[in-house]
């Protein structure tokens, strides 16, 4: 049986499930402390920036499921937006250091038994946040190839 679907239709829904999820944990996650600005902040900042980026996965989602024209567009500002938070997440080392050290604290002595110190931790996530970052413009470059997915919704 032929389906008349256009090349895209897979991948972009299931991103849209993925995304919808991830709106779903920043919202279990709104207490959660973040880096933000050069420091480590809790409480209404944290939670404005968790209610932020639920927002932008929610509609990032209905947008990618529904074929939206706006879904398209949301894709690099989503994309943009956080290229830029992880940018200043390690680009500024004291704020990484001091939410590494805030994450760690308790820990301290089975991380030195197992032979990890504070710089590899770093190195680690400074890492995970590039790798990312490089997945999420790949994504743009992709739904760039497949513009076309979107081109008849409003």
């Amino acid at each position: 049986m032929a389906t008349d679907r256009k090349k895209g239709h897979f991948t972009f829904r299931t991103a849209a499930v993925l995304l919808m999820a991830s709106a779903a944990w920043e919202l279990l996650s709104i207490t959660s402390e973040v880096p933000l600005f050069g420091e480590i902040r809790g409480g209404i900042s944290a939670g404005i920036s968790h209610l932020v980026y639920a927002a932008l996965f929610l509609g990032l989602g209905i947008g990618l499921w529904s074929a939206r024209r706006w879904g398209y567009t949301l894709v690099f500002v989503t994309t943009a937006l956080y290229t830029l938070d992880k940018l200043q997440l390690i680009l500024d080392r004291m704020a990484l250091e001091t939410f590494i050290k805030a994450r760690m604290s308790g820990f301290e002595s089975q991380l030195q038994s197992q032979g990890i110190d504070e710089t590899l931790i770093t190195q680690a996530i400074v890492l995970m946040a590039v790798v990312v970052v490089l997945c999420w413009w790949g994504f743009a470059l992709y739904t760039w190839w497949r513009r076309d997915y979107f081109k008849d919704n409003g």
